[in-house]
C-alpha cells in the first residue's frame, strides 16, 4: 500500500506547482503579445486598457465570489505601492523600452529586479545580507552588463534609451518589493487586485490623453485578442492565482521559477518575431539565472556551513 500513497503525494505536490507553472507560462507569453499590440497603438493607452479592463474583470470575478471589499487603512499605502510602481510604472517603461529593443531581451532585463532589491534592503530596511546573497546580486549584474555592453559599446542610442526603461522598471518593481517588504506584518491577498489595477489605471489614462490625445477606436479593435490576453488573462486573473499561490509554497520555488518567464519570453518572441538568441544574451541570462538559484539556496548553505 505505500507505493500507491507515495505516488499519490507525488501526485497531489506536482499538481500543486501546476497554478504557478501556468502563471509563468502566461506571463512569458506577455511579451511578445505586448510587442504585437503596440504595432497598433501607444505603449501609454495599451497600459491605460491592459490594467482598466483588468480593473472591471477583477471586480466581477471577485464580486461573485462575494470577495469584494474596501482596502483597511493599513492595506492603502500597500496597495498604492504596487498599483503605482509594480503595476503603472513598471508596465508603461516596459512597453515603451519593447519599440526599441526585442522582447525576449527586454523580458530579461525587466525581470532582473535582483540587481536591486538586495542593495536596496540593506540601504533602506538596514538588512544585513549574507555573503551568498552579495554573490547572487554580483551574478545579477554580470548579466545585466553582458546584456546591455553591446548596445553601448557601439552607441546604439535607440537601444541605450530601451534598457535604461528596462532598468528604470526593474527598479519600479524593487522599490514595490521593498515596501511590502517593510510592512511584513500587512500581506495583501486577492481582493486587493481591483483597487490595485484601478490605481495603475488612472495615472496612465492622464498621461496618455496628454501625450497622445483620443486614439482611434478601430485600432483596439483589430487587437482586442491581445487586449483579452494581456489584461484580462495576464494581469487579472494570473495576478490573483499567483498572490493566492505565493502564500502557500515556498519563497525559493517561486523564485526559481518566475525565471521562467523571461525563458519563455525569449523562446515565444524567436518563434514569432524571429529574435535571434544571440550569445551575450544567453550568458546574461544564464549569470542573472544563477544568481536568482542562488538566493533561492542561500538559507540551506548557510545552515549546511554552521552545521
Amino acid at each position: 500500500m505505500s507505493a500507491p500513497i507515495a505516488s499519490a503525494a507525488a501526485g497531489a505536490g506536482i499538481r500543486k506547482f501546476l497554478p504557478l507553472i501556468g502563471a509563468v507560462i502566461v506571463w512569458g507569453g506577455n511579451w511578445p503579445v505586448m510587442k504585437y499590440g503596440l504595432s497598433h497603438v501607444s505603449p501609454l493607452w495599451f497600459a491605460t486598457v491592459r490594467f482598466g479592463s483588468a480593473a472591471l474583470l477583477s471586480v466581477l470575478v471577485l464580486g461573485a465570489l462575494g470577495r469584494l471589499r474596501m482596502p483597511t487603512r493599513a492595506e492603502w499605502p500597500l496597495v498604492l505601492g504596487v498599483g503605482l510602481l509594480q503595476m503603472a510604472a513598471f508596465t508603461a517603461l516596459a512597453l515603451w523600452a519593447l519599440q526599441y529593443v526585442a522582447p525576449g531581451r527586454a523580458s530579461v532585463v525587466a525581470y532582473a529586479t535582483a540587481i536591486w532589491v538586495i542593495p536596496l534592503a540593506s540601504l533602506v530596511l538596514g538588512e544585513r545580507p549574507s555573503r551568498m546573497q552579495w554573490v547572487s546580486t554580483a551574478l545579477s549584474y554580470a548579466g545585466i552588463a553582458v546584456i546591455v555592453l553591446p548596445a553601448v559599446t557601439h552607441w546604439e542610442l535607440h537601444t541605450i534609451v530601451g534598457l535604461a526603461m528596462l532598468l528604470g522598471a526593474s527598479l519600479a518593481w524593487a522599490v514595490s518589493i521593498i515596501q511590502l517588504r517593510a510592512h511584513r506584518n500587512v500581506r495583501l491577498g486577492a481582493d486587493m487586485i481591483p483597487w490595485q489595477t484601478a490605481i495603475a489605471t488612472v495615472p496612465l489614462l492622464l498621461l496618455a490623453l496628454l501625450r497622445d490625445g483620443m486614439p482611434e477606436l478601430s485600432a483596439f479593435v483589430d487587437i482586442w485578442p491581445a487586449i483579452a490576453y494581456t489584461g484580462p488573462l495576464a494581469t487579472a486573473l494570473t495576478f490573483i492565482l499567483v498572490l493566492n499561490i505565493t502564500q502557500t509554497l515556498p519563497p525559493a520555488a517561486t523564485s526559481i521559477a518566475m525565471l521562467g518567464v523571461p525563458v519563455i519570453g525569449l523562446m515565444v518572441s524567436a518563434a514569432v518575431w524571429h529574435e535571434r538568441l544571440s550569445g551575450d544574451l544567453s550568458i546574461g541570462l544564464a549569470l542573472i539565472a544563477l544568481g536568482v538559484v542562488t538566493t533561492a539556496l542561500a538559507p540551506r548553505f548557510e545552515r549546511a556551513l554552521r552545521a
